[in-house]
């Protein structure tokens, strides 16, 4: 009876990946096909780092943008991609010389995406595996992560390096969770290998992952003592779980860092001077003045719909508020109950100690991002919600752990959030139809407008699907199967 039970819940496993798979395809579609190739300035400055690294060397923030097969005018004489850690582009090199992107530039292009998009495949895989061990056990939050996962905006399959940090995170708070919950004496070499590559390369995918492997350094550090306490001297754990991951990580980018130092003066390599003085940006607010700015919140947290295109309009607050603050203080107060509850609970030290732990990472991720940006805003950054797709994998299941709290109610609440989601999807094309005088499809070819209309259909679709199967029979939001 429990081999049957577990594979229906691997066949609904299945289901819900493919759903989220068919979900995220829709709106990478869309997106791609509405920006095409030197759309953005920002995703030729990626590009341009790319070809830089293919002709020997890291770009500068005063060299410019070189990568210009095209002749274009760009609208700005600087490469402010440069402060970025190399780790993406350097992947992203084999597609660029495959698509002889020099030559054949929109060719190339194309192909550069499509690795970004294999790469969002990878992080809806990724995000349910990292589920399950924050979880513990498979449930109804384990199944809902990946499609909260595949409706954020943020990630679209432009050259854009979001979507490896996105999934290095996802990895980073996975691997902790499961070094948290599984003994010491059963981790495998390849558990602690892939551990140490992760941590070791995290430093070399954003600026703003290297707090984040050090939240989970530091939370492996805090079990361990904990252990110690109770059990004899862990002195392997502490060389293979924090030592050695610490130091490869140092290792591998601090080069990078004091480059970007004896370069702007700065280890984040931020030019706030050129941002006032060309992009209007204001550089001298207080903090207390940027926590207090509304837009803020209303563009920082406008994970799962087009910011740019409908915070202007009067239903902005009306998608904010329902796709992202309301689920996220619910999934706060469920941590905060289960904390609380926690302080009482009977039963195995070592799980609720792991429990907790895995609750305390969430909340500071969460909330030391915030403050991140905070800082970043603050300094004269944009409010852009596309830096908290970084820890896409704590929004995804904080706001899953509070929907999943309301149990026999939880297939309605996330049909009504997915219904939700696709009207601003649908909303967004209308304000921003690429097909009319004017849009960036005007001149498109045929293909291109077959195109924008599958992907407004994959979507009603996949998200249809998603609302079946979360009300139908099949799911069950209070099996749980314990994961070993």
């Amino acid at each position: 009876m429990q081999s049957r039970h577990r594979i229906s819940c691997d066949r609904l496993a299945i289901q819900v990946l493919v759903i989220a798979a068919l979900m995220y395809t829709s709106i990478d579609m869309w997106q791609t096909l509405t920006w095409p190739p030197f759309h953005s300035f920002d995703e030729t400055a990626e590009i341009d780092y790319v070809y830089q690294l293919t002709q020997g060397h890291l770009p500068t923030f005063w060299g410019g943008v070189t990568f210009n097969p095209l002749n274009l005018q760009y609208p700005y004489d600087v490469q402010w991609r440069y402060q970025h850690p190399p780790l993406f582009y350097i992947l992203e090199i084999p597609f660029f010389l495959l698509g002889d992107t020099i030559s054949h530039p929109f060719i190339g292009i194309w192909i550069m995406r499509g690795f970004v998009y294999i790469l969002g495949l990878l992080l809806i895989v990724s995000s349910f595996w990292a589920a399950r061990w924050l979880v513990g056990h498979k449930n109804s939050v384990v199944y809902l992560v990946p499609l909260l996962i595949a409706c954020n905006r943020c990630l679209p399959s432009v050259v854009f390096n979001y979507t490896l940090a996105s999934l290095w995170v996802t990895l980073l708070i996975g691997m902790t969770a499961k070094l948290l919950r599984t003994s010491s004496d059963k981790q495998s070499c390849s558990t602690i290998l892939l551990w140490t590559v992760t941590v070791g390369l995290a430093p070399l995918t954003r600026l703003s992952t290297v707090p984040i492997m050090a939240l989970c350094l530091s939370i492996i550090t805090v079990s361990l003592i904990s252990r110690k306490l109770h059990s004899k001297p862990l002195h392997k754990e502490w060389l293979t779980l924090v030592a050695l991951p610490a130091v490869i990580s140092i290792a591998s980018s601090a080069w990078f860092y004091l480059r970007l130092y004896a370069l702007s003066g700065s280890f984040t390599g931020s030019q706030p001077a050129w941002s006032a003085e060309h992009l209007s940006r204001t550089t001298d607010m207080t903090f207390t003045e940027a926590l207090m700015r509304s837009n803020f919140y209303k563009n920082s947290f406008s994970q799962y719909h087009n910011m740019s295109s409908i915070n202007s309009t009067h239903f902005g607050w009306f998608f904010v508020v329902s796709l992202s603050l309301i689920p996220l203080v619910l999934g706060l107060a469920v941590f905060a109950w289960n904390l609380l509850g926690n302080m009482h609970r009977a039963g195995n030290h070592d799980e609720v100690r792991n429990d907790s732990l895995i609750l305390v990472m969430c909340l500071l991720a969460l909330f030391g991002t915030t403050a991140q940006q905070l800082l970043y805003s603050k300094q004269g950054g944009s409010d852009n919600a596309v830096y908290f797709s970084l820890i896409n994998i704590i929004f995804a299941f904080t706001i899953a752990s509070g929907f999943c709290r309301f149990k026999r109610i939880t297939p309605w609440i996330v049909s009504v959030w997915l219904l939700i989601h696709l009207g601003a999807f649908l909303y967004e094309a209308k304000l921003t139809w690429p097909l009319t005088a004017g849009g960036t499809l005007e001149q498109a070819g045929d293909l291109a407008r077959i195109g924008i209309y599958a992907a407004l259909l994959l979507a009603i679709l996949s998200t249809l699907c998603g609302v079946s199967l979360f009300l139908s029979h099949k799911f069950r939001p209070y099996s749980k199967i314990r994961i070993q």
